[in-house]
C-alpha cells in the first residue's frame, strides 16, 4: 500500500553531515545541505509506530524497518522539484550546456582497468575555449528536469530554486551544578530553512516574496499490515532529524507527481541510449559502482528487466553517511552505524540498452537502484530516467 505525504516545516530542521560533533569531538555543527534518506526514513518510522502507541520491541523495529521510504523533495506551485543534474554546465553566456560520453583526442579513462569507459564532457564545437563554469540551480521543476531528461534544451528562471539557507545557532552549555551557563563552554548548531527556498536569478534587493518561494516537502511510504494503515491515516506533529525539531506529517501528498512524465516516456520509447539521474544519494558496495553492474559493467537495475551497459560517469566525489541505531537488532546493535560512501545526488549514468526496451524504465522512475535491500527501503538511490 502506498501513501504520499505532505510534510510542513515548523522548525528549521537538522540534518548533520558525518563530522564529529559533540562533547570531546568538535563544537561546530555543519548540515548535509538536505535532509538524508536515513533521517527521513528514521523520523517516519518513529513517528507512524508513536502514532499507533506501539511499544519500541525487536518485532515492532524489525516491522518498522520494512517500511519503504522515499523523498523527501520540495513541492511549490503544484511541482515537485528534484535535485539538479550533474550532466549540465552552465555557461556564462550562453546558459546550460549539456554533457555526455564521448572520445578525446589523445586522451581516455583508464578506470576501471580495461573497461573502456568514455570521459563525459563537452565538446569542442561547446565549448572552443575554457570557461569557468557558473552554479546551476539547486533544485529544478518537474517539468522543466523532464525536458531536460528527454533531450531538450531549457534556460534558467525564477521558477528554479537555489538550496536552502542555512540557520546557525550558538548555545552555552549549562553547568549542572549551577544550572548556569558553563564558563568557554559555546557551540554551534546548523540547520536548515524548509519553508522557503530562494529562487534562481531574483537580486537580493527584492521584496522577500519574490525572492523565496514558499515550499512544503513531498514523500512517499509504502508498507503493510498496521504500519500501511497508520501511514495512510497520518495526520500529526513529529520531530525530524536532530535536535527534535517539530514538522508535520500529513497523509495528503499528490500521487501524480510521483509519475514519469509523458515526454520522457515518448522519449525513452524510441531510444537505446539512455541516462540515471540519481534523485538522491546512491549506496554501492563498489563505490561509484552499483553492484548490478558485473565486471563487463552490464546488467539490470533492480526491478527492470532492461539489460544496460554502462558508457560514462558524471558524479561528485564520495560523500560519508553516518547514524545512530535506537533498536538493537542482529547484525545492527544499538549504537553508532558504520559510516557509509555515498553518491551525491545529481549524479548521472549514462548507458546503452543491450537488450529489452528503454521505454519500461519508465515504470521504475523514482525508485531506488542501491545495492542492499534495506538501503533501497530507506530511499537511498531514487533513480530518475532519460536519454542522451
Amino acid at each position: 500500500m502506498t501513501t504520499h505525504l505532505e510534510i510542513t516545516c515548523r522548525d528549521p530542521i537538522v540534518s548533520r553531515d558525518g563530522r564529529p560533533f559533540g562533547v570531546g569531538q568538535g563544537n561546530r555543527m555543519r548540515s548535509a545541505g538536505w535532509p538524508l534518506p536515513s533521517v527521513v526514513a528514521g523520523s517516519l518510522r518513529s513517528t507512524i509506530g508513536k502514532a499507533e502507541d506501539r511499544e519500541f520491541s525487536v518485532v515492532t523495529a524489525q516491522e518498522l524497518l520494512r517500511v519503504e521510504v522515499a523523498g523527501l523533495f520540495p513541492v511549490t506551485g503544484g511541482q515537485l522539484y528534484l535535485p539538479a543534474p550533474q550532466d549540465c554546465v552552465v555557461h556564462p553566456d550562453q546558459g546550460p550546456l549539456r554533457t555526455a560520453p564521448h572520445p578525446l583526442e589523445g586522451g581516455g579513462c583508464d578506470l576501471p582497468p580495461g573497461a573502456g569507459l568514455l570521459p563525459v564532457g563537452l565538446t569542442g564545437a561547446q565549448a572552443p575555449i575554457d570557461f569557468k563554469p557558473l552554479d546551476a540551480p539547486a533544485w529544478w521543476p518537474l517539468e522543466r528536469y523532464a525536458a531536460w531528461l528527454a533531450g531538450e534544451d531549457l534556460a534558467f528562471d525564477d521558477r528554479f530554486l537555489k538550496a536552502p539557507e542555512i540557520e546557525h545557532r550558538t548555545h552555552a552549555q549549562l553547568d549542572a551544578a549551577a544550572g548556569a551557563a558553563d564558563d568557554g563552554k559555546l557551540f554551534t548548531t546548523a540547520a536548515l530553512c524548509l519553508t522557503h527556498l530562494p529562487r534562481h536569478g531574483i537580486q537580493d534587493g527584492s521584496t522577500h516574496a519574490a525572492r523565496f518561494a514558499a515550499i512544503k516537502l513531498a514523500g512517499r511510504v509504502r508498507g503493510s499490515d498496521w504500519c500501511a494503515n497508520t501511514a495512510a491515516k497520518l495526520d500529526t506533529m513529529h520531530p525530524l532529524g536532530g535536535e527534535r525539531r517539530v514538522v508535520h506529517w500529513k497523509a495528503a501528498g499528490d500521487p501524480a507527481a510521483w509519475g514519469c512524465p509523458q515526454r520522457v516516456r515518448e522519449a525513452l520509447s524510441s531510444t537505446t541510449r539512455v541516462r540515471m539521474a540519481l534523485a538522491t544519494p546512491a549506496v554501492f558496495r563498489d563505490g561509484w559502482k552499483p553492484e548490478w553492474l558485473k565486471e563487463d559493467l552490464v546488467g539490470e537495475p533492480p526491478g527492470s528487466h532492461v539489460r544496460l551497459r554502462l558508457v560514462g560517469v558524471s558524479i561528485q566525489r564520495w560523500r560519508a553517511v553516518s547514524g545512530w541505531s535506537l533498536a538493537n537488532l542482529k547484525g545492527q546493535p544499538r549504537g553508532p552505524k558504520p559510516v557509509k560512501r555515498v553518491v551525491p545526488a545529481g549524479g548521472v549514468y549514462f548507458f546503452e540498452v543491450v537488450d529489452g526496451k528503454a521505454a519500461d524504465l519508465a515504470d521504475r522512475w523514482l525508485e531506488p537502484i542501491s545495492d542492499h535491500d534495506q538501503d533501497r527501503l530507506d530511499g537511498f538511490g531514487l533513480a530518475a530516467w532519460g536519454i542522451w
